[in-house]
């Protein structure tokens, strides 16, 4: 079925359902449903939750809607935090954006990002792209020599044998959840091939603690999203402007600076307690929380001991951000391209082109994994200083000509703890089944329990599922 078809019978059904039979016995102002978390997944399920005549009320701990969804309003461009692009394969992205009133527009395609294009800075070197592809100093086999060593990666571990984009969390395939460096070894691989590809990897903060499962996952992922043809969108004035939309179109209230600290599970409610001291009660609980968020919740009773266990170790891809305002295009001076790709300090740099006319309004500096140790360590102005020494190494003229406006480190909120689920070897095999199982009364909901397509769109389909879950049982 279709999630277009799905979304029909659930309205269907609505308009056959009374909430009179499943009122709770307690106050009339108390919800059907507590909802933890305004990001995607927990609004998509109050939305539909809603649509059946149930009462519910929204609970996030920060002061803004849209969890890791964040348009950066004070930087030139409205760069991206999260979620920075809509595929055509976003069926209910595109569905609930068209449906509340909100105007999607291609995304423009700077020239600023053509792959002939990028810069090189390896080894303490600026090369072109034909430059490092004959270089002597790189390590990577010689059909692969011309890409970036996240795509020879990519390549080295050769055609994903998944059937289907569910089959990562197909028991039958957990004989794959191990780390990739073994496979990469049997290739025969140098030490600086090695050490290279570890660099940017958005997968694992090493090689060693990169499933190659997981890397299957994502390459099925890629498989799926370009089979549905059609542009890549965003929501016109920030791809922020959905989550909000989602909140404004609930009936229910949306309690922002609401941090819950414990879920107490009854046999005929839920209790949520919050630190600022207010109690909320409700028939269900949907947790839509970061997994490294719930470490601060107290469960009772207490969560099966797998999903517990998931809450404390699972890991959470790792990254860095800088976003720098443009005061004078620097790389036209000396002839390049701002679009970067480096082993140093400064790992990536996309120029954020919204009209897609070659004049960025900003840069972001992108570092993922091992390498945002050492910048999530320095404060503010330690950072900057650093930042701006390293950008002149391999710019010289960008002293002066940059901005530092913003600076985002999703492993460092304890709202999120990193930016997306990022299975380490072992865990997929481990927790996958276990995430996204309701607990009595308590129903889960986020990325990490998505089956199908990853990131904005498993965030939707897990408040599908958990909204459905709660239905069933009515």
């Amino acid at each position: 079925m279709t999630h277009l078809q799905r979304r029909a019978l659930l309205k269907t059904g609505a308009a056959l359902v009374s909430t009179a039979s499943f009122r709770p016995s307690w106050a009339a102002q108390d919800p059907d449903v507590v909802v933890l978390g305004a990001g995607l997944a927990g609004l998509n399920a109050a939305l539909l939750l809603e649509q059946f005549g149930l009462r519910v009320r929204v609970l996030e701990a920060s002061a803004r809607i849209g969890g890791r969804l964040h348009t950066l309003e004070d930087v030139p461009g409205r760069p991206e935090a999260g979620g920075s692009q809509i595929g055509a394969a976003y069926a209910r992205v595109v569905s609930t954006a068209q449906q509340l009133g909100l105007k999607l527009e291609t995304s423009a395609r700077s020239p600023l990002l053509k792959d002939d294009s990028l810069v090189y800075f390896i080894n303490g070197q600026r090369l072109t792209r034909d430059e490092w592809a004959r270089s002597a100093d790189n390590p990577l086999p010689p059909a692969l020599r011309g890409m970036t060593p996240e795509r020879a990666l990519g390549r080295l571990v050769g055609v994903s044998p998944l059937k289907n984009i569910a089959g990562w969390a197909d028991p039958a395939n957990f004989g794959y959840d191990v780390p990739v460096s073994g496979e990469l070894k049997t290739q025969g691989l140098t030490s600086a091939a090695l050490h290279l590809l570890e660099v940017n990897n958005g997968y694992g903060t090493t090689l060693a603690d990169t499933s190659l499962l997981n890397l299957y996952y994502v390459q099925t992922n890629i498989g799926e999203v370009v089979k549905i043809k059609g542009p890549v969108q965003n929501i016109v004035g920030g791809n922020q402007r959905l989550p909000e939309a989602m909140a404004k179109a609930l009936k229910g209230e949306v309690r922002l600076k609401s941090r819950a600290t414990a879920v107490n599970a009854g046999a005929k409610g839920v209790t949520v307690q919050c630190a600022d001291g207010a109690r909320h009660q409700a028939r269900f609980v949907v947790c839509a929380l970061p997994l490294p968020a719930m470490r601060n919740i107290h469960f009772l009773p207490g969560l099966p001991d797998r999903h517990a266990e998931a809450v404390q170790q699972l890991a959470y891809a790792q990254v860095t951000q800088f976003h720098l305002e443009v005061v004078k295009p620097f790389w036209e001076a000396e002839g390049v391209s701002p679009y970067l790709w480096s082993d140093g300090p400064i790992e990536r740099i996309f120029p954020q082109d919204e009209q897609g006319n070659g004049k960025a309004e900003s840069l972001t500096v992108w570092i993922n994994g091992a390498g945002t140790a050492s910048w999530d360590a320095l404060n503010d102005t330690d950072a900057r200083e650093r930042l701006t020494k390293e950008l002149a190494r391999i710019y010289p003229s960008s002293h002066g000509a940059v901005r530092l406006v913003r600076r985002v480190a999703w492993q460092q909120s304890p709202l999120a703890g990193g930016t997306w689920a990022n299975w380490r070897p072992g865990q997929i095999s481990r927790y996958a089944q276990a995430l996204g199982v309701p607990h009595g009364r308590l129903h889960f909901a986020g990325e990490h329990t998505g089956r199908a397509i990853r990131g904005m769109e498993a965030a939707m389909e897990s408040g599908e599922r958990a909204a459905t879950e709660i239905l069933g049982l009515l």
